[in-house]
């Protein structure tokens, strides 16, 4: 099932995502508690209403540290940004002191 890359996009900015525009695509970096973290992803620019294939998805997910089902969850908004932090706080490194929290 594909997902609508405008629903990918609002839905990682409400999970504690940053827009960081780049040339041909925006990437979108995790922030936990307001400190900028390696996770990130990266969605190409466009038309919200375009669909976002599997493979894609798939690729997304493993950037996220997170399984399909649960990047699916992320964006369908039954994973809460706490929820998220939990699954992934391992691979989450704060980038200002290179330590996890």
């Amino acid at each position: 099932m594909t997902l609508k890359r405008g629903t990918i996009r609002r839905s990682l900015i409400k999970k504690g995502f940053v827009e960081e525009t780049k040339t041909k695509h925006v990437r979108y970096r995790f922030y936990y508690r307001d400190i900028r973290t390696r996770v990130c992803t990266t969605v190409s620019r466009g038309s919200d209403n375009y669909d976002i294939s599997n493979e894609l998805v798939s690729e997304m997910a493993n950037q996220c540290h997170l399984s399909v089902s649960d990047f699916r969850d992320l964006v369908k908004c039954s994973l809460s940004e706490n929820d998220y932090f939990n699954l992934v706080k391992e691979h989450v490194i704060l980038e200002n002191d290179g330590k996890q929290p």
